[in-house]
């Protein structure tokens, strides 16, 4: 079951490098095309985000995928008929993920990290709700910005020479894998706005 980074890149690497051209197909669909089909892309989110938890809760074991396929299941289900308030608790996730990321990196634990972590995730899930259209045009972004990046990776992983160098710059700097996920995804939420507007659309 994956529940990090590494369990990602080992099954990349265990996969074969033809999975790279759907991966980067769908991707970049997701970046240029993600907010046309936003309820989907919701759901989906929330699909992933059940697959990790229950894959955390359950531990390692047999058991563990069936677990993270039903949790993975249940807030997909959950998440599909009120999709409109769903996208505000899925901002509020995101920067409580963030939130939690940073300031276990600065040290804090216990009352002031999940107190930072609380206060952090209802501001954003007010803001998700005031900002629906800049949320859902984040989500597809960075959605797409990891598909397109796992599917390079599964074409560099056949090349031991470039995968050597990634591997040693992303151990030497820790805003390595964050600035190729970044940067991809400034990029598809910068698209997708001048579409919106050029279209004047509203969700």
């Amino acid at each position: 079951m994956i529940t990090s980074v590494q369990d990602w890149l080992s099954l990349l690497r265990d996969s074969h490098s033809a999975v790279g051209f759907p991966l980067i197909v769908c991707g970049v669909a997701l970046m240029l095309f993600g907010w046309r089909i936003w309820k989907v892309s919701v759901v989906l989110a929330f699909g992933v985000l059940g697959m990790v938890v229950g894959g955390i809760v359950a531990g390692p074991g047999d058991d563990q995928l069936t677990y993270a396929a039903g949790c993975g299941l249940l807030l997909a289900v959950l998440s599909y008929w009120p999709v409109q308030y769903a996208i505000a608790v899925l901002g509020g996730v995101i920067g409580a993920g963030l939130t939690h990321f940073y300031l276990d990196r600065f040290g804090l634990s216990g009352a002031m990290l999940w107190g930072g972590v609380g206060a952090v995730s209802l501001a954003c899930t007010a803001l998700a709700i005031l900002n629906r259209r800049h949320v859902v045009i984040l989500v597809t972004a960075f959605f797409g910005a990891v598909l397109v990046l796992s599917g390079l990776m599964t074409w560099v992983m056949t090349v031991p020479v470039l995968f050597g160098t990634f591997r040693s710059m992303a151990a030497w700097s820790a805003i390595v894998v964050p600035f190729l996920v970044l940067v991809p995804t400034v990029m598809s939420c910068f698209y997708q706005m001048a579409e919106m507007r050029r279209l004047q659309i509203e969700l």
